[in-house]
Parts: C-alpha cells; sequence; structure tokens
C-alpha cells in the first residue's frame, strides 16, 4: 500500500469569467458510487446550471478515472479538470466545475482555461493531506525508562498520538511502514531490551499536506 494525497473536507470557490458563473467544488471520495451520490445531489441543486462538469480519480489497483463533459464541446471541461488532478498527484478525488452561462461564448481555448482554472481555484483553496501507510504501534515502558525515552523522541521529533499512565507507561505511535523497523529498533536500544512492544495491522492515518 502506497501513501497518496487527497483532500481533507469538501471545499467551493466561485470564479466569473466573460459573465460566466463557474462554481468549483472538491470532495474526498472512495468508490464510484460516492461520486454518482454528490453528481445527483449537485444536479438537483444546481438545476438550472447550463453544465455539471467534473472528473474524479479513485485510489484502485488498476487507477480508476473519470471524466465528463456535461454538453460542452468534446475534451473542452472533463479532460483539464482530471489533468489538473493528475498534475497534483491527487486521488480519491472528485472535482464539480458548474457552469451558468453568462451570454459570451469562450470558445475552445477559452473553455479549456475556464474548466482548468476552476479545478486549480478549487484545489489552491481546499486543504490537502497526505495519506499515510502507517503501522499502529503500542510500546509499554516502565516509569523508569519514560524519562529518558521521551527526551529521545523529542529529539527525533516523534510525538505519540496518546499516551497512558497506568501500572507502567503506554505510549501509542502511527509510524510510516518504511520507517518501522528502524523505529523498533531504536526503542529497544533506548530501554534496554525492556519495552513491550505491541504491533497492530497498518492502516491509512491523515497528515496534512501542503500542495
Amino acid at each position: 500500500m502506497e501513501d497518496y494525497k487527497t483532500v481533507l473536507i469538501p471545499d467551493e470557490t466561485e470564479i466569473e469569467i466573460k459573465k460566466s458563473r463557474f462554481i468549483n467544488m472538491v470532495f474526498h471520495i472512495e468508490t464510484e458510487a460516492e461520486a454518482e451520490a454528490i453528481l445527483a445531489e449537485i444536479r438537483k441543486k444546481h438545476y438550472k446550471a447550463t453544465h455539471v462538469c467534473w472528473a474524479y480519480v479513485l485510489n484502485t489497483n488498476p487507477r480508476r478515472q473519470k471524466a465528463s463533459d456535461d454538453g460542452e464541446p468534446s475534451g473542452t471541461a472533463g479532460k483539464p479538470i482530471l489533468e489538473v488532478i493528475d498534475h497534483r498527484e491527487l486521488k480519491d478525488v472528485l472535482v464539480v466545475v458548474i457552469r451558468y452561462f453568462g451570454g459570451v461564448k469562450l470558445g475552445t481555448g477559452g473553455l479549456i482555461r475556464a474548466y482548468g482554472g476552476g479545478a486549480s481555484n478549487v484545489l489552491n483553496h481546499c486543504t490537502v493531506i497526505k495519506k499515510q501507510f502507517s503501522d499502529q504501534l503500542e510500546v509499554v515502558v516502565s516509569y523508569a525508562s519514560y524519562g529518558g525515552l521521551s527526551n529521545g523522541l523529542m529529539e527525533r521529533e516523534v510525538i505519540p498520538v496518546n499516551e497512558d499512565f497506568g501500572e507502567n507507561v503506554t505510549l501509542f505511535f502511527q509510524i510510516p511502514v518504511a520507517e518501522t523497523n528502524g523505529f523498533l529498533a531504536w526503542i529497544e536500544d533506548k530501554t534496554n531490551g525492556t519495552a513491550q512492544i505491541i504491533r497492530s495491522e497498518p492502516a491509512f492515518v491523515d497528515v496534512v499536506f501542503t500542495l
């Protein structure tokens, strides 16, 4: 399983180009069914819109992607949106650009710039995260070992996601899979082999990422 970038929460922006109104939206999705449900709601809400154009990319193997021009000339709407998603290396993302026609035709080049620009506009505005495939670790140490381990963690800039102080101290970590073995070797060395390690199934965790 590889790390990948996606969006944290839905976001929306709006731009106007030659009297046409473009409403730009982005959503985190994980299935085609989710994408279709969102699109159905958007079409219902914006039933007076001239075009509802979109593209999505799913984190599947092989990668699943789809795009729609929704009545705009072929290749002038869905494809530019998809290219923006690809350029930013995002997955599990749906981008929708809604157009309310303002009476002035934009031409092929103008449409490509408008739809690609709308996708870029909302992705510039939203919060992007990295889905990091990480091991879930519990490290149980004595109070005598805790002080030195805590100082060492601060030096390494590794912060436990939680700490539990009972009969012993239990530290909870989410460590990138590729770094786990090195981290555990360091724990063993730092605690003279006295730490108890509990390793659960790895999972994706969210890390805020700046484009």
